[in-house]
């Protein structure tokens, strides 16, 4: 796992050394263990590298070039197959001189081209350098769940590509300014999606796209080229005796082949079935039990998220360092985190992964987690509003009547907007929405429900169209998951230069799960992940099966942090929301309209509605505008 970047000159007498090297000034967590630049075309342009080393810790250093030095590679991730890919470009008569898996990536584009990505099982961002032809040409793309980012930017002077945003907009280069329509985004989905950025000049490559840029062509909005992954069970199950034991032993062998590294892999245990099965599983698998990782809040009263992963680590067998946070600590530093984004995200939780895993990096480059299950598998309750949608829609005209104070949180204004809307990229949009489009329309003056719809409909149009929940979960993964939890957890992670892994979303596995027909992901009563909970039981201890796997974890509530910011909601609203969102010192009512803000917090105050997913997306918003803005 690594940092990369790279900057390009439009005029061919410009030195951009030191334009590189402030880039990866700003990267170098992330790669601690080596650095390297390739200047291509004199010095005009040139590729970074920062090496966080796992793989070949002798040998693999990059940027890394093909046998005649015409195809360069800078990447950041991890090939998982890549053994099979060098054994079959060796009969094509390749030479490889390392070990590193980065290698199969210049020999395999130069065998394969784009189809190379297809092939490829893992994480990764990468940029590749072409220099066959007369003009040369740099490559960028991004693995197809978005596990590792990429961004990519400039003006008429310079473009680049970088790992992280925040760098970028700290080293002076071009993003343009502020995006009007990235605001209506994020009050949508609490996140920019791909390839939008808070910026005119800055994107993210969307998951599973590879975009082409000339060195002799000035950068104008980049054209992101979708390509599918290349894997496909060789028969799928039939029956759902048939599709536990597939998942089983498909989720086995993914955790085998995501263990492949030349340095200790801990795990990070949070005490719920994902986290433990995945745990179980290195076991089986390792020489020794690996060191387990977990947090929590120490004024929890037992039965708290530590509590859990301490029964989890007993029953399994595995050593558990824990980090226990205090309320006062996590508010006071919990806002830096979010204005030093690079975008803004609304996720109380991302404090808790960056604490997790400083303390992981004291020991460990490489962490296992069970992140990325729910969003395939059905894991959320949201999910269950698209399998219930044709039994609900029948009940229309009754949900007017039902009171909101009767469902947790919005669910109920949520449910009504679900069963109400016929079309189906709109009507997914209104299931993954912390605002409504109609909602952002009245607060920005510029809502328009198919634009902002747009996101989802991306997605929509390559997903299966006979399976409307399956179609749901494909673009929760490539939309909240890669743009918001998988962000989170490459960036936070790497700040302690530590690797997170993800079995769950190992390509080979998802190929599998993702053409699970929807009946088994939810049941007609809204079980979540029912059949996944059914397979693992045989690999979980057995005074674990009953409260990971029973009625309580496949109806109750989604078991999952809760941060002291979701608590202090309350309290902000009756006494600072209006001012801090719309005084004299906040910068949101540049993009929105104040006296629309206010009226909606008067409402919420004075009707006792439950809207802390929205105010904390406010909260989060007008925070990271001035950060920006002084910045």
């Amino acid at each position: 796992m690594c940092g990369i970047c790279g900057v390009i000159a439009q005029d061919r007498r410009e030195d951009v050394g030191s334009t590189v090297e402030r880039l990866m000034d700003r990267l170098a967590h992330r790669g601690p263990d080596g650095r390297g630049i390739r200047y291509v075309r004199e010095r005009r342009a040139a590729l970074g590298h920062l090496r966080l080393s796992i793989v070949d810790l002798a040998t693999g250093a990059q940027p890394m070039a093909n046998e005649d030095g015409t195809v360069w590679v800078t990447y950041n991730g991890e090939i998982y197959n890549h053994r099979a890919l060098r054994a079959e470009l060796e009969r094509f008569g390749h030479r490889f001189q390392t070990r590193a898996d980065t290698e199969v990536l210049v020999h395999g584009w130069e065998e394969w081209g784009p189809v190379l990505f297809s092939r490829l099982n893992g994480i990764f961002a990468l940029a590749l350098f072409d220099g066959r032809g007369s003009r040369g040409e740099i490559v960028l793309a991004r693995d197809p769940l978005g596990v590792k980012p990429l961004y990519v930017g400039g003006d008429h002077e310079r473009w680049w590509f970088a790992s992280e945003l925040a760098a970028v907009r700290h080293s002076g280069l071009a993003i343009g300014e502020l995006r009007p329509d990235a605001i209506d985004e994020f009050l949508v989905y609490r996140f920019v999606p791909s390839p939008g950025t808070p910026y005119r000049h800055a994107w993210k490559l969307p998951p599973g796209h590879y975009c082409t840029v000339s060195l002799d062509q000035p950068l104008v909005v980049p054209r992101f080229h979708p390509y599918d992954p290349g894997f496909a069970p060789a028969a799928l199950p039939q029956t759902a005796r048939e599709w536990a034991g597939a998942v089983q032993s498909g989720l086995r062998a993914a955790v085998q082949r995501q263990l492949m590294s030349d340095v200790p892999v801990a795990s990070l245990l949070s005490g719920g079935v994902d986290s433990t099965v995945v745990t179980r599983l290195m076991c089986s698998q390792l020489p020794m039990a690996p060191q387990a990782f977990a947090i929590g809040f120490g004024n929890e009263a037992r039965g708290g998220e530590l509590h859990m992963a301490r029964a989890a680590a007993a029953a399994v067998g595995v050593p558990l360092e824990e980090v226990a946070v205090e309320d006062g600590d996590y508010l006071a530093t919990w806002l830096s985190h979010v204005t030093r984004f690079g975008e803004p995200i609304a996720n109380t939780g991302m404090l808790l992964v960056g604490l997790l895993c400083q303390r992981v990096g004291q020991t460990h480059k490489v962490v296992l987690s069970g992140q990325g299950a729910d969003e395939p598998l059905g894991g959320y309750p949201r999910h269950a509003a698209e399998r219930l949608y044709p039994f609900a829609r029948r009940f229309t005209g009754l949900l007017r009547f039902v009171p909101e104070r009767w469902a947790e949180s919005d669910r109920v204004s949520r449910l009504r907007r679900v069963v109400s809307e016929p079309d189906r990229a709109r009507r997914f949009t209104e299931i993954l929405a912390v605002f409504s489009p109609r909602e952002v329309e009245q607060i920005t003056g510029r809502g328009d429900p198919d634009r902002l719809a747009q996101p989802v409909r991306t997605w929509l149009d390559g997903a299966a169209d006979d399976d409307t929940l399956n179609a749901l979960l494909r673009i929760d993964a490539r939309l909240s998951l890669a743009d918001d939890l998988l962000l989170i957890g490459d960036h936070m992670s790497m700040q302690s230069s530590v690797e997170l892994r993800v079995p769950f979303l190992d390509l080979e596995f998802l190929a599998l799960i993702e053409r699970m027909p929807g009946r088994y992901k939810l049941s007609w009563s809204g079980a979540r992940k029912w059949l996944y909970r059914r397979a693992v039981r045989d690999l979980l201890p057995p005074e674990l099966v009953s409260g990971l796997t029973g009625p309580r974890a496949r109806w109750g509530r989604k078991l999952g942090f809760s941060t002291p910011l979701d608590r202090s909601v309350d309290a902000w609203v009756a006494t600072s929301a209006a001012p801090f969102l719309t005084g004299a010192d906040a910068v949101l009512p540049e993009f929105a309209r104040a006296d629309a803000i206010n009226a909606y917090v008067t409402s919420i105050r004075r009707e006792h509605l439950s809207r802390s997913r929205q105010l904390l997306a406010l909260y989060v918003l007008e925070s990271w505008l001035r950060g920006a803005v002084a910045s």
